[in-house]
């Protein structure tokens, strides 16, 4: 008998079935990014690392978007969530790839601003293939009548 093969049996112990889930999510994993027929040009799609920082008077996000320019980058906020969205074009080079794995990478994140911001006075600047966009929080003034 074969030892990688699985053994006949009606019932399956939880040992069993815990290998088979977490088998189940490996591949999940790992077929993320690879190439289908859908995907037949390199494509991966990619979440990217972000951080968000509140400061007193603004709140900062700054994200990971290597290979990525500025006129690459979409930024869009409604309802308190920022939504990034970036491509990224690799070089094809003539030949055959031995080995390939820079893609043609879509990136997008989204991210809940937990206060209000004045969405007018935001800017963002990228450098180094780190995206940081800065938004300052929408102060409300109340004005008091003598």
């Amino acid at each position: 008998m074969n030892p990688f093969q699985k053994k006949p049996s009606k019932e399956k112990d939880e040992h069993e079935s815990e290998a088979e889930n977490k088998s189940s999510i490996f591949s999940k994993i790992t077929s993320f990014g690879k190439q289908t027929k859908e995907n037949a040009f390199g494509e991966f799609r990619q979440t990217p690392l972000m951080d968000l920082i509140e400061r007193k008077n603004d709140i900062v996000l700054k994200a990971d978007l290597p290979g990525v320019t500025k006129d690459d980058v979409t930024l869009e906020i409604q309802d308190r969530l920022l939504t990034v969205r970036a491509e990224c074009l690799t070089d094809i080079e003539e030949g055959i790839y031995v080995r390939r794995e820079r893609f043609y990478r879509k990136y997008e994140g989204s991210v809940n601003i937990p206060v209000q911001i004045d969405e007018e006075k935001a800017t963002a600047k990228l450098a180094n293939g780190v995206l940081t966009v800065f938004l300052p929080k929408k102060i409300d003034t109340i004005e008091v009548e003598d």
